[in-house]
């Protein structure tokens, strides 16, 4: 009867979570009209970076949208700054309400910028369609008792400096209290929920609760704290504002790329996302949107049909009854296993399990360094990581099962013990380990540690421990739960980690996948063996040895004959140029995670592999990447700006100085770099020290220029007449195609960040001194 409850468990708990999707009510998001908006951000008016043309385009665009739907729009034009990094940006956010009953204000938060290097289908063209279908939906309700905010921001992808604009709106500051930013990091499956907060555990429950496609895990934030990427969430963040952050993470391979087209973004991510935004901010709109708190959320969802979300309380509770439990089963099940074979067979059968474990590890590595060494490349799995991963498991268990054919060679007396029991007595004590590490460094994520943990240790310790068949009952169900929290995650998170590392600049660690699928077998493979393992040997063990050497082969052969690189997943390559004032040539890099420079005809000749720093007069550097190539050629053309004013005037305490920089050109970063140990006493723009140089950035100026004034100490007059400017501008002039490549760079399975960047000095007849006027 015991057994038949145990049974019942997981259908009553799937019977819920059916029935609750099921009752949620029939959304109205249009993804046709969501579509419409994208394929008129990223296809009809295509890449739009802060300051340009096209960015205006978008603005029109957005604000017309807002208008026809009712909603009271101005845009907030605005010098935005960063202190910390030393940015000023000119950004045009849109700020758009429709009132409610309630002034306090629901915002939907997206930006409607791109890289220069991307159309933005996908980032954030996604956000934007997103946010005008939701607030279509939302904002026709006439019985909302909160007023809707959709706020647009600009610049997000010149260092989130719309959302560093937009928090210095008074109305913005006096009025959201609640938001969810919608951003994108890939192309397909619904907007995973991967930030929330600061703090206000509460605002993750009408997310839980009402979205009817729920896609998220608090295990996420630990994950994107350790990433080098920010939203403007992360501004917002900084205001106290309760919000939620989501973002779709599958097929990112054309994430800041020229492939991030229209075609590329999945009718079905605009649908499940959408619907869900709806959702939870209808759900919010009932909640007292005032309400504050420091506890921080523990929330996940269950194949996409309902989630779940506690506080703190729960979490900490969770994490005690697992460990109180999983040691007292840890007792019970080492004290049986003693029982059933005595200590000396137990410490066996730990011995095997660490050596298992530990040739498990090695395969995978090991099958890791091999494929890569016999490849031209450093990361072969990158087009086609599904083949990869295949390879990985099989060798992994071909490994594991080496070695229980090794052990059972031996003498019988040196054989470990098979009983289902001991599977969880060697389990146990690594899982309380980690549930324990977990839940004091990360507790966003202890849960997927914590609740198999604690499902084991009380049901183990409701059963007889000598009974195999309710061991095997009591292995099932927390499989299921294991395999459950662990299977759909670790298969999403492995894809998007082999796409996330091949952009980051450096060479993937061997051990990285191997890891991740280690993690995941850890908590899976031992109560799955606990349900099967039999106590009789097998009949035929050669077949399965047989077997898994043909899928090892089978798997190997299509790793190493899939290409790297392809049109869809293709080689992220970065070219800088840098001119110095007058000079007929430049300094050219090129840079990637893989070796070889690989270029068409009529490429400039003389490349060599770079390992140092070039001598400049800017503190430049050079490209962040392990295989940087470089040589000098004529330079691309004249600066695409010009230094139109410099003076300097004698005051009593020093001097001041007036900069003006015109640019020729939209979109353009101007760079003022003072000389080394000059600072000036006071500065229009921040700044910040860069390679011992005080400098200060300015990203889009305006046609009519930008002018940086700036007081130094007496004394600094000779140093400061050596101050310098650099203009960035994110196309090579003479370069073909939008976005003005040169035709020697390959383009066919490799897309490219270009830049170019020319440093300008005062004209010598303009930096002479200006008297003071008497």
């Amino acid at each position: 009867m015991r057994h038949r409850r145990m049974c019942a468990i997981p259908l009553v708990f799937f019977s819920i979570c059916f029935s609750s999707a099921c009752a949620r009510p029939a959304p109205r998001f249009s993804v046709e009209n969501a579509r419409a908006h994208v394929e008129m951000l990223a296809g009809t008016i295509g890449s739009r970076p802060v300051g340009t043309p096209e960015n205006e385009r978008a603005r029109q665009y957005i604000v017309d949208q807002l208008r026809i739907y009712g909603f009271e729009v101005r845009v907030q034009e605005v010098d935005a700054r960063l202190a910390e990094a030393g940015t000023t940006a000119h950004v045009n956010n849109i700020i758009a309400v429709k009132a409610g009953a309630s002034r306090d204000a629901i915002g939907l938060v997206s930006h409607y910028d791109s890289v220069p290097e991307a159309p933005g289908a996908t980032d954030d063209g996604f956000g934007v369609a997103v946010s005008l279908e939701a607030a279509r939906v939302f904002g026709a309700r006439t019985d909302r008792r909160h007023s809707l905010m959709v706020l647009v921001t600009d610049g997000e992808e010149a260092g989130l400096m719309g959302a560093a604009g937009l928090v210095t709106d008074r109305e913005v500051m006096d009025r959201l209290q609640a938001y969810v930013n919608v951003e994108s990091i890939g192309s397909s499956g619904t907007a995973m929920l991967f930030e929330t907060g600061p703090g206000n555990a509460w605002i993750v429950k009408p997310w839980a609760r009402e979205a009817p496609h729920p896609r998220g895990a608090s295990f996420a934030i630990e994950v994107y704290r350790r990433l080098p990427n920010d939203t403007d969430f992360s501004i917002l963040k900084r205001q106290e504002i309760p919000g939620l952050n989501l973002a779709p993470i599958g097929d990112s391979y054309a994430y800041h790329t020229a492939r991030d087209t229209p075609d590329r973004l999945s009718t079905g991510t605009l649908r499940s996302s959408g619907e869900n935004v709806v959702g939870t901010i209808e759900a919010m709109d009932a909640l007292d949107l005032r309400t504050r708190s420091a506890s921080e959320p523990t929330f996940f969802d269950v194949g996409g049909t309902i989630a779940f979300t506690w506080g703190p309380v729960v979490s900490v509770g969770t994490a005690l009854l697992a460990l109180l439990t999983g040691i007292l089963a840890w007792v019970k099940t080492t004290a049986a296993s003693i029982r059933i074979e005595g200590v000396w067979r137990w410490l066996l059968s730990l011995v095997w399990a660490v050596i298992g474990l530990a040739l498990v590890a090695s395969a995978m590595i090991g099958a890791t360094w091999a494929l890569r060494e016999a490849r031209e490349v450093y990361h072969p799995w990158y087009a086609h990581p599904a083949r990869f991963f295949l390879f990985l498991v099989a060798t992994g268990i071909l490994a594991g099962w080496a070695a229980l054919r090794l052990g059972a060679l031996l003498p019988s007396r040196a054989h470990g013990l098979r009983h289902p029991i001991v599977v969880w007595s060697l389990t146990l004590p690594v899982w309380l380990g980690l549930a324990g590490v977990l839940a004091w460094k990360a507790p966003g994520a202890a849960f997927l540690w914590t609740l198999p943990l604690a499902s084991a240790g009380v049901l183990l310790l409701l059963v007889k421990a000598e009974s195999t068949a309710a061991v095997r009952v009591v292995s099932l169900i927390v499989f299921g739960i294991a395999g459950t929290l662990w299977l759909r995650n670790t298969v999403d998170l492995a894809f998007f980690a082999v796409a996330i590392f091949g952009r980051l600049p450096f060479i993937t660690p061997v051990a990285v996948y191997g890891g991740l699928l280690l993690a995941c077998g850890v908590m899976v493979a031992p109560p799955f063996m606990a349900t099967f393992v039999a106590a009789r040997p097998l009949i035929r063990p050669s077949l399965i040895t047989a077997s898994l050497l043909v899928l090892v082969v089978v798997f190997a052969g299509l790793s190493y004959a899939a290409p790297a690189y392809t049109y869809a997943q293709p080689l992220r390559r970065f070219v800088h140029v840098l001119t110095e004032p007058d000079a007929t040539t430049a300094t050219w890099e090129v840079g990637s995670v893989e070796p070889g420079l690989d270029l068409h005809e009529g490429a400039p000749r003389g490349w060599y592999r770079a390992s140092d720093v070039p001598p400049a007069s800017i503190p430049w550097g050079k490209l962040p990447f392990p295989f940087v190539f470089r040589t000098t050629a004529p330079s691309p053309g004249p600066a695409p700006a010009a230094i139109t004013e410099f003076t300097l005037k004698p005051v009593a305490a020093g001097t001041e100085l007036t900069m003006t920089v015109t640019p020729r050109s939209p979109g353009l970063a101007v760079v003022f770099v003072l000389p080394a140990r000059v600072d000036p006493a006071r500065s229009s723009l921040r700044g910040i020290h860069r390679r011992d140089r005080w400098t200060a950035t300015y990203i889009a100026p305006r046609a009519d220029g930008i002018t940086w004034h700036a007081s130094f100490r007496a004394g600094q007059d000779a140093a400061v007449r050596q101050a310098l400017v650099v203009v960035t501008a994110r196309r090579i002039p003479g370069g073909g195609g939008w976005q003005q490549l040169p035709a020697w760079l390959p383009q066919e399975t490799a897309v490219w960040t270009a830049s170019a960047s020319w440093v300008l000095a005062p004209r010598p007849d303009a930096i002479a001194p200006v008297p003071a006027l008497r």
